[in-house]
């Protein structure tokens, strides 16, 4: 049976789920690949996760651009913009992250500059917990919703 045109989500959305899901996935791994363990590479890979993840339910795929990379005040300016206009996309806690999840909050696309030993072990896993928790959040939301196809391979 098909779905609901209003609730089936873009290619482009479905492409930004299975990334989020791929980089806390990816930044997981790197924190426990024994003898090759990069925190800072972690670090730096679990943030894209929830910035894919709120991304992709917003149905305007204009806006990604515009929201960017970041979990700044500006980057949540423009999510409360598009939840506004989006009839599904409020359902979603993609909002005030800084509140639940000051590590991911605090996580900028930057980190791709820092100096190798710049975050520690447990700085990494902190930002990986809690974007695991952000991305997961969303996703299962989204799989509930019956916005995610079935057969499509996120995971």
């Amino acid at each position: 049976m098909a779905k609901p045109k209003a609730l089936t989500i873009s290619e482009r959305a479905t492409e930004l789920t299975s990334a989020a899901l791929r980089h806390v996935r990816d930044a997981e791994h790197l924190l426990t690949c024994a003898g090759h363990e990069s925190p800072d590479q972690a670090y730096h890979l679990a943030g894209f996760g929830p910035e894919c993840a709120r991304k992709a339910t917003i149905a305007e795929r204009w806006l990604d651009q515009a929201i960017g990379h970041g979990t700044t005040d500006r980057t949540d300016e423009l999510l409360e913009f598009a939840a506004s206009i989006d009839p599904v996309a409020h359902r979603y806690e993609i909002l005030e992250l800084a509140d639940r999840y000051p590590a991911v909050a605090s996580w900028s696309v930057d980190a791709r500059y820092n100096q190798t030993g710049t975050h520690s072990h447990a700085e990494a896993e902190q930002v990986c917990l809690e974007a695991r928790k952000v991305v997961d959040s969303i996703v299962l939301a989204m799989w509930a919703d019956g916005r995610l196809d079935e057969q499509e391979a996120l995971w």
